[in-house]
């Protein structure tokens, strides 16, 4: 393919790569995509000259005006009455301008107009979206970029060397320019990896001072169930065959997955009227901010027996709720948020639910049952707790009477709450299918009817029975750590990782997990698709981590690093040198001595071979350079024959008397034969044409065209015989 074509065939690949980033958004209207492309395709199919002459649009350029001024109008009334989005708007303007340029694509600024329209598309959608494929459409769009600006080099310099020639001998830009071979697409794609590392290099050092003005994140927040001020039985079951993902976690302290079931605490609920769970201590307050951006989460009491801490890096999706999660007990937290708000029942939130995904990070102690709470039979409960946690509502007698007959052997809240856990875990079985319809009684019909349900009627039936012993607890809803990322070493949690279970409390330990959901088997995949997506999934954690969020801060963390291993290796290149110096010290004393040891030997042939090995790569890298050279400079047997027949040409013309001067170009050397010798004229100028576009054009040579030029000398010879 001769660079002409492949250049207006990039263009359109640019165009195409531009607004194919916009259509993935899923911002455009259905129109909008169906008009775009189709321009593409008319655009494709006029560049490949198939039926061109009927799909040319031979619409005046007066028309083409009108029809702009048209589309700047419908961009006024789409700000002001359609979308009433400016960033919206303005796409729909840049897709009209697209489809006017690739339909007349004629001069060279309709390129330009065209290249400028496809960047300008490329950053709407980066302003539109923050999903990995945009990474696939940049680096597709950089790929375009550069073979573009490449051809549009080649083919301006074919331009500007066709004009150098006379117009009676201008060549066209095909045989001006000639076919792109394969080393020039090997060093143009060898180009376009540079540019790709330079860009990341600039990326990660230009500094971050925001997000932008268009940068508006429109993300679809994802609507979660079990974590509004109201709580049903049977809502949590509703997502557990949802795949969405809402969070990845990461333990940047652990090498592994962590040994214990990991509870991801979202909201509590204290209080239960017989149907659903609602929270009585809603009051939220600010908490407190340190210097370092962290928020401190208060204790009236740190409780006993308290694990080590865990942190946790969180990346949450959008969701439709403010709810922040995190294991209990909660100790600090820290994101890019100003405010975060705690309820009475631990629970942590934002003011409003985050427009997009954000990560923010969380240090829990992990909550243990303190030595002494076991055994105890008669513990005493602060009146804040019995005020809220011992409420049941009203119902069937059987329910206290079960929990009496489950518990009959235990003497301890400790061994009574394991018993109804076990209870709960083997006498129940898990289901998603309950029916259609609510119970009267839900808790009553789970008991001693159905005897299966959602975690959320374990969970439920556990309280209720703890508190008809005066026991104090209260429902818990969040998230059960999902599967674990073996290639991101990060745990993905799903929607359907959903769940809710059970806080006791305990005096002196404070509120204790328990969990009697009966363990659910994982549902079959295939392991090929499932490692996929596990590679995918973590590679589009690390695009959140280090392309959309990485922030001014992750630069000065960077720098950091830097600064210290570059210290690091200047102390080991430092106690290198020492330990060089002091070893020649050595071998200075030693130089006289008799060699009795095998070392000095052992050394003398590492060197002699190291050296010997220094100067074949260097013979070798010398030898593939002048081969290099040389096949970049070795003309073809054609190229060679038509510079020794214009050096014979010369030849023939000085025999007249007709020198060439040193400083005269090939064509002002033909004029100059030409006004002197005009018999001479018409054989010199197209010989000089063949020569001019051989020697400096570096255009292929026919046997059609080799044969002309010696008819051509021969043809000279004779007017000079006859002269």
């Amino acid at each position: 393919m001769n660079p002409e074509r492949a250049f207006r065939f990039s263009s359109i690949f640019l165009a195409t790569a531009g607004f194919t980033g916009l259509v993935l958004t899923g911002e455009l209207p259905v129109l909008f995509v169906w008009l775009g492309y189709s321009a593409i395709l008319l655009s494709l199919a006029q560049a490949a000259g198939a039926g061109a002459d009927r799909l040319r649009f031979r619409l005046s350029r007066r028309a083409w005006n009108v029809l702009l001024v048209a589309a700047f109008g419908a961009f006024g009334a789409d700000l002001l009455w359609i979308s009433q989005d400016l960033l919206q708007a303005g796409i729909h303007f840049l897709i009209l301008l697209m489809i006017n340029k690739l339909l007349t694509l004629e001069q060279r600024k309709d390129f330009l107009h065209l290249h400028a329209i496809s960047l300008l598309e490329l950053l709407s959608a980066a302003a539109l979206t923050v999903e990995l494929w945009y990474a696939a459409v940049f680096v597709t769009y950089l790929l375009a970029a550069i073979w573009t600006l490449l051809l549009s080099h080649l083919r301006n310099e074919a331009e500007e060397v066709r004009a150098s020639f006379p117009p009676a001998h201008r060549p066209d830009l095909v045989h001006t320019t000639g076919p792109i071979t394969g080393r020039f697409f090997w060093t143009t794609n060898g180009i376009t990896l540079g540019a790709f590392c330079l860009t990341l290099a600039i990326f990660f050092v230009t500094p971050r001072i925001g997000t932008g003005f268009f940068n508006k994140n429109r993300v679809e927040r994802l609507r979660t169930s079990g974590f509004s001020e109201q709580v049903d039985l049977g809502v949590i079951g509703s997502v557990k065959l949802d795949q969405s993902v809402v969070m990845r976690v990461e333990f940047p302290d652990q090498k592994g997955p962590v040994a214990e079931r990991l509870y991801f605490r979202g909201a509590a609920y204290d209080f239960y009227n017989g149907r659903s769970w609602t929270n009585s201590l809603t009051v939220r307050r600010p908490l407190e901010r340190t210097a370092d951006g962290a928020f401190l989460v208060p204790r009236p009491e740190r409780p006993e027996g308290l694990g080590p801490g865990l942190r946790q890096d969180i990346l949450l999706e959008a969701l439709d709720t403010p709810i922040l999660f995190g294991l209990p007990v909660v100790e600090a937290l820290k994101g890019s948020f100003l405010l975060v708000q705690a309820d009475g029942m631990g629970g942590l939130s934002l003011p409003y639910p985050p427009p997009s995904r954000f990560q923010y990070t969380i240090w829990s102690a992990q909550a243990r049952l303190a030595d002494g709470e076991r055994t105890a039979t008669a513990p005493t409960y602060p009146e804040t707790v019995t005020d809220y946690f011992l409420q049941v509502p009203d119902m069937s007698p059987q329910v206290a009477e079960l929990a009496r007959a489950v518990t009959g052997g235990a003497a301890t809240p400790f061994e009574k709450a394991v018993t109804l856990e076990r209870h709960l875990r083997t006498g129940y079985r898990y289901s998603l299918d309950v029916g259609p319809t609510v119970p009267a009684s839900p808790l009553e019909e789970f008991l001693f009817v159905r005897k299966s349900g959602y975690c959320e009627h374990y969970a439920t039936a556990m309280v209720i029975l703890l508190r008809t012993m005066g026991i104090p607890a209260r429902l818990v809803t969040g998230f059960l750590a999902g599967e674990w990322n073996d290639f991101g070493r990060y745990y993905t949690i799903r929607q359907r990782d959903a769940h809710a279970w059970v806080e006791v409390y305990f005096p002196r330990s404070g509120w204790v997990t328990f969990d009697p959901t009966p363990s659910v088997a994982a549902p079959p995949s295939v392991p090929v698709w499932t490692a996929a997506g596990r590679v995918v999934d973590s590679i589009r954690l690390k695009w959140d981590r280090f392309i959309i969020r990485y922030s001014l801060r992750d630069q000065m963390a960077v720098a950091q690093g830097v600064r210290e291993r570059s210290e690091r290796a200047r102390d080991q290149a430092w106690t290198l040198l020492a330990s060089l110096v002091r070893w020649t010290a050595e071998a200075r004393t030693r130089i006289g001595q008799p060699i009795r040891s095998p070392n000095w030997l052992l050394l003398a042939g590492l060197a002699a071979g190291s050296g010997a090995l220094l100067l074949l790569i260097f013979v070798a890298v010398r030898a593939a350079l002048r081969g290099r050279r040389q096949a970049r400079d070795f003309p073809t047997a054609r190229q060679t024959a038509v510079v020794r027949l214009y050096e014979r040409m010369l030849q023939c013309v000085e025999a007249r008397g007709l020198h060439k001067a040193p400083g005269a170009t090939p064509w002002e050397f033909a004029r100059l034969i030409a006004r002197e010798w005009a018999e001479a004229g018409r054989f010199v100028e197209p010989l000089t044409a063949l020569y001019c576009r051989v020697r400096f054009g570096q255009a292929p040579l026919s046997p059609d065209e080799l044969r002309l030029a010696e008819d051509l000398l021969t043809g000279l010879r004779a007017v000079r015989h006859d002269a």
